[in-house]
């Protein structure tokens, strides 16, 4: 059998050793996305994260998806005090090997909101810098969120 980069990991890693990265880089949006909406900022609304292996999601160019599903994070946000909501899906997608790409991607679908996260900046543990870069990006997706379900409670409690 040919040796394909394609076919191998990356960094030294094995798929399944950079898909278990992934994984680790997943709970880090997590522990850093409930860290901030437990904030004063988001009383108002009710949100809710989980993971969802979707095994339907298409990854962007020179990333996979893992066997076992997309390594992703479901946000619901809701308001308290009116009948709306946003759902929100952040995605890590592990780089194909030998793929010019960075060895992680994070993804918010549906927008052009993405954060490139190298396997240095996280293996053996997450660099300061990654987490003020990851904490600087939920926080920006946290805002949105927030304005998106102002914009909707407006629109319902203006009806």
């Amino acid at each position: 059998m040919e040796d394909d980069e394609l076919l191998r990991g990356r960094g030294g890693l094995s798929y399944g050793e950079l898909d278990a990265v992934a994984h680790e880089l997943q709970d880090l949006v997590i522990r850093t996305a409930e860290r901030q909406i437990s904030r004063p900022v988001a009383h108002e609304f009710a949100i809710d994260a989980s993971t969802d292996p979707s095994t339907t999601l298409a990854p962007p160019p020179g990333y996979r998806r893992p066997a076992t599903g997309a390594i992703t994070v479901l946000v619901r946000a809701r308001s308290r005090s009116a009948d709306v909501g946003v759902t929100v899906r952040v995605t890590v997608w592990p780089a194909l090997g030998g793929a010019a790409v960075t060895d992680l991607l994070v993804e918010r679908a549906g927008t052009d909101r993405r954060l490139e996260v190298r396997l240095d900046e996280l293996v053996p543990e997450p660099t300061d810098a990654l987490r003020r870069r990851l904490n600087d990006w939920v926080a920006r997706q946290v805002a949105s969120v927030v304005a998106e379900l102002n914009v909707l409670m407006q629109r319902h409690l203006g009806s």
